[in-house]
């Protein structure tokens, strides 16, 4: 007699999927479980702590490569170049916590009081069980769907617990300087200027001009400061952007408009590589 075998749990879960919500201000969550889908070269604003729930991610930073495998958490710093991706044929499911620096600061300030500046996290791949499972205690304290379970109180304890655990346990002596182009002036130069002027279509000539540097100088010293090119990192303030204005309710036409993309299909084609998610799916689970 033939016998019917039925796929694992694993295998029945859909694939390439991934949401992103605002659990309160200054504080977003993200989950994502692909197969194949891989992160070109990024930055965020924001403190990212993930925890690998199952696979394993393979992602570079600062010319090292990584991965964090199943019960492993991952750490990156604000403006913190890096890529992601599958480090196995199953791919990963991971949940990350992203925090605002000043809120992080806050918390690690009234934590430790003689703790100066922002903590740094040289170690990117964490062995901590404890923490593991606090991270993913927050993102249920916190998901949509299950925020009227708890308070806010039971809330604040917990995310005051586990930046207590990060900044105690993990994060360097030495206090971390996130602000991109510190060590040469004419870098945050253009970089104030790409900010002012992200609707405009802006050329490598103009930003010379601004800085004094030929062409191909400036190109140098722009990727040696930030790790990344004028024109990706444009791209990324851009869609940072676009990410805040639709958390804010804006529309992805005048998101689309107001960031300097072409149209809808343009900003859809970034923001998805950038996140993971298309801007449409993105609003479903922020609004």
């Amino acid at each position: 007699m033939n016998m019917l075998t039925h796929p694992s749990p694993a295998t029945q879960r859909p694939r390439e999927r991934a949401r992103h919500w605002r659990a309160a201000d200054g504080i977003d969550l993200f989950e994502a479980d692909y197969k194949r889908f891989t992160f070109p070269k990024h930055s965020h604003d924001y403190y990212a702590f993930g925890t690998v729930l199952n696979g394993a991610e393979k992602f570079t930073t600062r010319g090292t490569s990584h991965i964090a495998r199943r019960g492993q958490l991952i750490a990156m710093n604000p403006m913190q170049v890096h890529d992601g991706g599958p480090a196995c044929e199953d791919g990963y499911h991971y949940q990350v916590l992203f925090i605002n620096p000043k809120i992080f600061a806050d918390l690690v300030t009234e934590i430790s009081p003689k703790s100066k500046g922002l903590p740094c996290f040289s170690q990117h791949v964490i062995n901590d069980p404890d923490l593991h499972l606090l991270l993913q205690k927050l993102h249920r304290l916190f998901a949509p769907e299950s925020q009227h379970l708890s308070s806010d109180l039971e809330r604040d304890t917990q995310l005051f617990y586990g930046a207590a655990r990060l900044s105690l346990r993990h994060a360097d002596a030495a206090p971390y300087d996130f602000k991109p182009g510190a060590e040469d002036r004419r870098v945050r130069q253009v970089i104030d200027y790409m900010n002012s002027h992200q609707d405009e279509n802006i050329s490598l000539e103009s930003l010379a001009a601004l800085t004094g540097l030929s062409r191909f100088h400036l190109l140098r010293v722009f990727r040696e400061a930030t790790g990344l090119p004028p024109h990706t990192y444009l791209n990324h303030m851009r869609l940072r952007r676009a990410k805040r204005m639709l958390f804010d309710g804006f529309s992805i036409a005048d998101t689309a408009a107001a960031t300097g993309f072409a149209d809808q299909s343009h900003l859809n084609r970034h923001f998805k590589a950038m996140w993971g998610v298309s801007p449409s799916a993105f609003i479903t689970h922020t609004r």
